[in-house]
């Protein structure tokens, strides 16, 4: 009896505290709207739906069956729905990996260990691929090397050289890996950045005076310590790569070569939704077996790569010599070719009145500021005059603000529970159930969104085709960045503010508000701004779920792509990246002036 008293005044002062019961909530909601998507995948693929009828007279709406996993998998339609797009997916997807982790390795090498000159500028340009949207990328290689067998009109390739591109280097495999390596080797390069900041010259000098070369300190000495950064860059871009869909499509939907991504896509389109969401499945599989395959190396031998340790630490440049001028003009050409390159590609293009026509002549400003005329675009007018790009962009603005505010703030609580609670299972459950989305590719995730609200599911009425949808899922989308930000800022804060408060009568309602909120709005603006531009370039995440009433910036770019009319989709892809690369200058400005403001008061 005295221990159930125990047990129940116990319970009683857990859901008294605020903490607590916003930590069950946020677990719960958080459950229904990452896993709960995930099962109702998997059981939308092993459940007869209405119009399977038309595949099968078999078919029971409502009955379980193997028939769509036996389809995709052993079937005479599966070389073409799956074997082929896979072979494809990690033919393109190791390729591309190779290529971005070797230029992300040098360039990352030239930029921290080297004393080559203009870091300061050359940094932000080499991650500007990064930022701009994939489909910017492949647009601008369509640009330069467009097939006319294919159809449609020349490239720049054949303008310049009056010789048509071989179809390989157009469409396919070479063109898909070459623009997806140049879209995430900063990615890579990035990752290890920080791995090369933090080798101790002092071995790079004891090899050197043993008589090493310059060559063989880089292959015995530099490279192996910074293999656990090379281990999960390789792992972590594999992934990306794979889940990727609006490039591949793009390079390779017009010869028939498909990735597992683009057909989700293509199946969906063609009413066989059960069997997109089995490879959907496929794509989830793939993805966590790269993440696993990551944690499982790094943190086996960890061990083995420590370079900071308490016998002190140095981190001298190593000099270039008679090479430094040169090495700094490649990558400066090649930051060049990756970075404003492409961008230049979609304006000059967007500024030409016939597509294919490279002539001063043939320049025009009708497709920013032109009204409709029937002769041109179909009648479509310009970005200014275009009621459908109008409302696309408002709402990717309202899409992008919506979903980086309410993810900051979600991000934000849940940091604080993490935080505060660091021994609390339920809290470390939160945390891991946060991180979820980054382990799904967004076209998968899209697919999973697709499932659960297309129908309503008990009191949840069914959301797709709404503007809520897509808040929705771009907030659960954005939350592993959001929370990694908010643990951020939650760790500086310390705890005797709010024990302060506490005991002079504060709410937790009113210390979260007045001390947490105001202290971690750095930290929290960061987050906000990392979302902002996530979601404003965001396509595979939600092209499964846009309607025309709820079409945003990418989606239009994308339709009018897929109709032939380059010169609107160039213009309006251009549009979001500038609007990405200002938000990135943004959120650079806003971290330098926090990091101004802590010298500041060091000093």
């Amino acid at each position: 009896m005295e221990t159930l008293l125990i047990r129940s005044d116990f319970l009683t002062k857990t859901l008294k505290d605020p903490v607590n019961l916003l930590l069950i909530a946020l677990l719960t909601v958080l459950s229904y709207l990452i896993l709960w998507p995930f099962f109702e995948l998997i059981l939308q693929t092993i459940t007869w739906g209405d119009g399977d009828r038309r595949l099968s007279r078999a078919a029971i709406p409502g009955e379980h069956t193997w028939f769509h996993w036996l389809q995709v998998t052993a079937s005479p339609l599966s070389s073409k729905i799956l074997y082929e797009p896979l072979i494809n997916t990690l033919k393109t997807g190791l390729i591309s990996t190779v290529l971005a982790l070797l230029a992300g390795g040098m360039l990352a090498w030239c930029v921290v260990r080297s004393d080559i000159p203009g870091k300061n500028w050359l940094q932000p340009i080499l991650t500007l691929p990064y930022i701009v949207p994939s489909f910017a990328i492949a647009l601008a290689w369509e640009s330069l090397f467009r097939s006319p067998k294919v159809g449609g009109q020349p490239g720049l390739y054949q303008a310049l050289f009056d010789l048509s591109p071989p179809e390989w280097l157009s469409y396919g495999t070479f063109p898909i890996s070459v623009t997806l390596a140049i879209h995430y080797f900063p990615f890579a390069y990035l990752l290890v950045c920080g791995a090369l900041a933090t080798i101790d010259s002092q071995m790079e000098e004891s090899a050197l005076i043993s008589g090493a070369s310059r060559m063989m300190i880089l292959r015995r000495v530099t490279f192996p310590v910074v293999a656990p950064a090379f281990a999960a860059a390789f792992i972590l871009t594999f992934g990306k790569t794979i889940g990727q869909f609006a490039l591949p499509f793009l390079l390779g939907a017009p010869t028939q070569f498909h990735t597992v991504a683009t057909m989700v896509y293509a199946t969906l389109a063609l009413g066989l939704d059960s069997m997109a969401y089995v490879l959907a499945i496929v794509l989830i599989v793939m993805s966590l077996m790269a993440i696993w395959l990551s944690n499982r190396y790094v943190g086996k031998k960890s061990g083995r790569f420590e370079t900071i340790s308490g016998k002190g630490f140095r981190n001298r440049q190593v000099s270039l010599g008679s090479w430094r001028w040169p090495i700094f003009l490649g990558v400066a050409l090649f930051a060049f070719v990756v970075g404003i390159l492409p961008l230049l590609l979609l304006g000059y293009q967007s500024l030409m009145l016939f597509d294919g026509f490279f002539d001063l002549s043939n320049f025009t400003l009708h497709f920013w500021i032109g009204e409709s005329d029937p002769e041109i675009a179909m009648g479509e007018p310009g970005v200014l005059h275009n009621h459908n790009i109008v409302g696309a962009v408002w709402n990717t603005l309202e899409l992008a603000f919506l979903s980086a505010v309410i993810a900051s703030l979600i991000g934000l609580l849940i940091a604080y529970i993490v935080v505060r609670k660091p021994n609390n299972h339920l809290a470390k459950l939160l945390d891991q159930v946060s991180f979820i989305p980054f382990l799904f590719p967004s076209i998968a995730f899209g697919a999973m969104y697709l499932t659960m609200f297309a129908e309503p599911n008990g009191p949840i009425p069914a959301l797709y085709g709404t503007f809520t949808l897509l808040v929705l899922i771009s907030v659960v989308n954005r939350l592993p960045y959001s929370v990694k930000t908010g643990v951020t800022a939650i760790t500086q804060i310390g705890k005797e503010l709010e024990e302060a408060a506490e005991v002079a009568g504060a709410s937790w309602r009113h210390r979260f508000q007045k001390i947490v909120i105001p202290l971690a709005s750095s930290g929290a603006l960061t987050g906000m701004m990392v979302s902002f531009v996530g979601v404003m370039r965001e396509l595979s995440l939600i092209i499964l779920l846009i309607t025309p009433s709820t079409r945003v910036l990418m989606s239009v770019g994308f339709n009018y792509a897929e109709e032939g009319l380059t010169q609107l989709s160039h213009a309006l892809v251009l549009i979001v990246a500038v609007l990405t690369i200002i938000g990135e200058l943004i959120l650079w400005w806003a971290g330098k002036s926090k990091f101004v403001r802590l010298r500041e008061k060091e000093t």
